[in-house]
């Protein structure tokens, strides 16, 4: 055999050899798989105002929303200029949610209620998509102006608001899915003498732990010198028939937090897991009004005149939510530094509800910045952990920004940053599609 065949055939038996190991090759392991995108059932929706800080009509400057799908830090820094979507002419910034839905009588005179939710469009940009529309049929109600609770498993939304007087309180009960008036009617409310009306909205809130219905409300007088009393009402779900209503003693508490307005941005009423109520409210020392933190017990219907969880108050108590492990978070302000809206007074502490001890919450042993913004819910609870907003700072480092709070393991650590030159209001933690 000739050297030149010889060549021939080894560089055949090479290129065979060659061919069947990238056959057994493409058969063998795939490669490792490169990073993935997070997928999320839930976001965030972080509201800003322009020039101040809104809620509750404060703000007409403009209000605005963007989505994101995660607080944790590491992300690019929020923005608002040019960006987010723009709710100020139809919709307030007070609104009822649940899942991934908003409820609410707009700010545009629509005369009935709104369903929607704000997805991502293909630009990724913030949009509002309408879900369902009913008119008003019996009772008239007014944006802002209106307190509620879910009932029969989330099914039926309960929504009780005031006459124009303000002497009789009236309830609607609307289908969730598509917000159909079931049934109206009014509460059986009997005001006392020596008062003429009742608050614009009251509290209401199902205990979850045995399904029972409360409603707080003030009586006040037209008389300035005669205070407001808080009333506890306990309703039948059913045919909300009034089957108990207690006046608080004044030694107890005199009002309720924002029974004007409900908890249509703040945080007012929560529960830990025996059921035990915790309700943020006032009361006058040496002159001045100031917070305190009641409760009413599992099984009981009026407040333990025995415990107040907000001892020796700095100032008003404006939001509280229950965190875990029997721990509460509290947004207050101290008055001496302020009580404006702008103010740089407010500030976030963790309550201890076993002995009543708070503390403000620190990153890293240094206590979260002053803020400001009265009308203001910052703090979304979600699975244990606590997202905590605080507001712009006065160097040039100190944007507006988001703090974990995990209850677990007590831990405080920094989470995303939103731009600077607006009013940071409001974080709401919905379930998306």
């Amino acid at each position: 055999m000739s050297i030149s065949l010889k060549r021939t055939l080894l560089l055949l038996a090479v290129a065979v050899v060659s061919v069947l190991t990238t056959a057994v090759s493409c058969e063998g392991p795939e490669p490792e798989p490169g990073p993935q995108p997070v997928v999320t059932d839930r976001a965030f929706d972080l509201y800003v105002c322009a020039v101040k800080h809104g809620g509750m009509g404060q703000n007409k400057n403009g209000t605005y929303v963007r989505r994101v799908g995660s607080l944790a830090a590491g992300q690019p820094r929020v923005e608002f200029t040019g960006r987010g979507l723009d709710i100020t002419t139809r919709f307030t910034m007070e609104s009822i949610t649940r899942g991934m839905y908003y409820y609410q009588v707009p700010q545009e005179a629509t005369g009935g209620f709104v369903k929607f939710h704000i997805a991502l469009n293909a630009a990724g940009d913030e949009t509002v998509v309408t879900d369902a529309e009913t008119p008003f049929q019996k009772n008239t109600f007014y944006a802002r102006k209106y307190t509620h609770a879910w009932l029969d498993e989330g099914r039926t939304l309960l929504v009780i608001g005031t006459d124009s007087d303000h002497r009789t309180a009236y309830w609607s009960k609307l289908r969730e899915k598509d917000l159909a008036v079931q049934a109206e009617g009014t509460l059986d409310i009997r005001i006392p003498e020596g008062y003429q009306t009742i608050s614009t909205s009251g509290l209401l809130s199902v205990r979850p732990t045995d399904g029972r219905l409360f409603y707080l409300y003030l009586v006040k007088s037209d008389d300035e010198s005669v205070k407001p009393v808080t009333h506890v009402a306990v309703l039948d779900p059913a045919t909300l028939a009034v089957l108990s209503d207690v006046a608080v003693s004044p030694d107890v508490m005199e009002e309720t937090v924002s029974a004007a307005y409900g908890e249509l941005i703040q945080t007012l009423i929560t529960y830990d897991e025996d059921g035990t109520m915790y309700v943020a409210g006032m009361k006058t020392f040496d002159g001045v009004k100031l917070g305190v933190l009641r409760r009413i017990r599992p099984g009981e219907t009026t407040f333990d005149p025995s415990w107040n969880g907000f001892p020796e108050p700095e100032g008003r108590l404006l939001t509280v939510q229950y965190v875990g492990n029997g721990r509460l978070l509290a947004y207050s302000r101290d008055e001496k530094l302020g009580t404006k809206i702008d103010s740089r007074s407010h500030f976030y502490s963790i309550v201890d509800l076993r002995t009543t001890r708070r503390e403000r919450v620190c990153c890293e042993g240094v206590p979260l910045r002053w803020c400001s913004g009265r009308y203001s819910q910052r703090s979304a609870v979600v699975d244990g952990k606590a997202y905590i907003g605080v507001t712009e700072g006065d160097g040039p480092d100190d944007y507006p920004c988001v703090y974990i709070y995990d209850s677990d393991k007590g831990t405080v650590e920094k989470g995303i940053e939103l731009s600077k030159g607006f009013c940071f209001d409001i974080i709401r933690a919905m379930d998306v599609e």
